[in-house]
This record gives C-alpha cells, structure tokens and sequence, in this order.
C-alpha cells in the first residue's frame, strides 16, 4: 500500500463493515467487531472461536513508540459480552458457533469468560513466548507467556452445570505451547506466530471447519487456518492491518493450492 493509498483511507470502517477478500477458503472484513450487521453476517455452526482481543497492552508496555494504541485496549469495552454475541447469546440454540465446539480467547482467565461465552470444560493453557518481551517496563520481570483460555461452547445450561466437554479434544497435548514470538520489526502489536495458532487450530476442528477471529490484528488466525485446510472469518478494525491479514492470508491459500495440487 502506498502514502497516497493510506490518504485515501477511512479512520473508521463503515457500518456492516467492508469486505476487502473473499474466497472459497477465507473471508475478512474491514469492520467493528461489535457491529451487530457484522455479527449477523457470520455463518451459522461455525466450527471454532480463536482470537486474541485486545486487554490493556497499550498502556503496560512500551511498544506504542512505534504502535498506536489499538481501538478498545484503553478497558472501556467489554470484550467477554462482546464474544458472547459472536458464540450466540444466552438462550439461543441455533445463532454463532455450533454447539460443543471450541474456544481459543487469548488474555483472558475462564472466569471471566465462561458465563458470557457459555463454556464448559475450561483450562488454562500457556504461549511460552521463548523470547521475553519488554512486556511492563517498571518491572524487574520481563514477560515471556500469554495466557489462553481453552473452553467448550455448549448452548445448553445443563450441560455447563454438569461440566460435559472434558474429553472433546481432538488430540490430547500438553497445556504449554512453545514458539518464540516475532523479533525484529513488528508488523502488529501484539502479532500471534501462525505457527501457535496452526497448533490450537489443529487441535479443535476438522479439514474444512470454519476458523471465526473477530480481532484478526495481523491475520496469523487465518494464515494457520488456511494452511491447516480450514476456512476462515476475519474481522479487524484498523484498515491497515486488515490490508495486511488480507495479503498474508492470499499467500497462505497460494501455498495451499500448490500442495493441494502437488
């Protein structure tokens, strides 16, 4: 994208959002996540919720000398009812993700998320980042991990009071993933390696399952979804990543298609 094109650009996505890729594997939307026209747009069943929505780094870290602050990080969005739309709201049994599906929310403990996201079967799991962060720079500790709360999606409340979901893995592993995270020059914040999401992807859904991220940042969800054979939903808020998951996501699917056709 050139200065003349970043010029042209809207500060804010339109209502219902705008589709800037759409293909057979992977779909993304320059938009507001909270957008019920986006909401209401995403297929019904889909087959797992991956997303790391924004949770206070802007202001514990010192990465906002090359970043501006991301939209909804300054605590005043309440980003476990806004990810309860998306499942489907409670009391509703056919609306979001399909029943005894997954979810993959990064930052946030299953405390907080199992009421909202109505999630049976909670543990947490751990990125182990390898290469420490600068994290808060006031404290001695650098942070080297980021919490994941892994969960089981069950419409119905008896089947959260009785705690069904425990044996839904597809394959059973370790609650620590480790990948070192990206050094050198960042494209996005707090940018995920495709490599870690390609793990949690693997893991919760089958070849052709719909991968659903409404905090796509960068695109990493979608890159690993493209590449594990799923299919992915993206929305991002800020038109210059959305632009950026959009081409990385069109080189995951040419890569895809050349082993596909290998």
């Amino acid at each position: 994208m050139t200065a003349m094109d970043m010029l042209d650009l809207a500060v804010e996505p339109p209502p219902g959002g705008k589709v800037l890729h759409a293909s057979d594997r992977a779909t993304i939307i320059w938009g507001d996540c909270r957008d019920p026209q986006i909401i209401a747009s995403v297929p019904r069943g889909y087959g797992l919720l991956a997303t790391d929505p924004p949770y206070g780094i802007g202001y514990r870290s010192n990465w906002s000398k090359q970043f501006d602050q991301l939209a909804g990080d300054d605590g005043s969005v309440d980003w476990p009812a806004v990810l309860g739309e998306w499942v489907g709201p409670d009391g509703t049994q056919s609306v979001g993700m399909a029943d005894k599906r997954h979810v993959m929310v990064f930052g946030y403990d299953a405390d907080t998320l199992a009421q909202p996201l109505r999630l049976s079967a909670t543990i947490e799991l751990i990125w182990d980042k390898v290469i420490p962060g600068s994290g808060d720079v006031a404290s001695v500790w650098a942070t080297s991990h980021e919490p994941i709360t892994f969960g089981v999606h069950f419409k119905r409340p008896s089947d959260r009071n009785a705690g069904r979901g425990a044996l839904t893995a597809r394959l059973r592993r370790g609650s620590v993933i480790r990948w070192p995270r990206p050094s050198g020059v960042l494209r996005h914040p707090t940018e995920k390696p495709w490599q870690v999401m390609a793990q949690l992807i693997e893991s919760s859904s089958v070849f052709g399952d719909l991968v659903v991220d409404p905090c796509a940042g960068s695109g990493s969800t979608g890159v690993a979804a493209v590449l594990e054979g799923r299919r992915c939903f993206l929305v991002e808020y800020k038109r210059e990543f959305a632009e950026l998951a959009v081409r990385r996501v069109q080189a995951a699917e040419r890569l895809a298609a050349q082993m596909e056709a290998a």
